[in-house]
């Protein structure tokens, strides 16, 4: 009877021992349950999703989503413009080619000795002498 009162005093004893054990690491728990519970309160949105919220949020959130589409349309609208002004750049230097090969092929054909070869099949000729002046007297007293 001894050794039975004895083994439910060790076991009491023991049973003690364990409950202090558990008492020392609840608090620990606790402590990481309070950092868990502010941190996910800290992350939790459901307070600003709530029903009321948005409605009253709402001409505010029309706001920014229209600012939104003002900048995504603005964007689209200075690439369109960009790409417009490459292709008249382009356009432009083409022209500006075709400006100085005109000019030059001009150049070319104006030249006396070409002017004199495109009119000889006509029968013109050029001066051999230079050019004489003819003054008209007019009738003053």
């Amino acid at each position: 009877m001894k050794k039975m009162a004895e083994q439910k005093l060790n076991r009491s004893q023991t049973g003690v021992q364990q409950v202090e054990a558990e008492t020392k690491l609840i608090p620990r728990t606790r402590d990481k349950s309070r950092k868990r519970n502010w941190l996910y309160e800290s992350l939790d949105i459901s307070k600003l999703v709530h029903y009321d919220t948005v409605i009253r949020n709402l001409p505010f959130i029309f706001f920014i989503a229209s600012i939104g589409f003002v900048y995504i349309w603005n964007s689209h609208y200075a690439e369109k413009n960009v790409r417009e002004i490459n292709n008249i750049e382009k356009q432009l230097n083409e022209k500006r080619w075709e400006y100085m090969t005109s000019k030059s092929e001009l150049e070319f054909i104006s030249k006396q000795s070409e002017v004199a070869t495109m009119v000889a099949p006509t029968g013109l000729k050029e001066l051999q002498a230079p050019p004489k002046k003819i003054v008209v007297k007019s009738n003053e007293q």
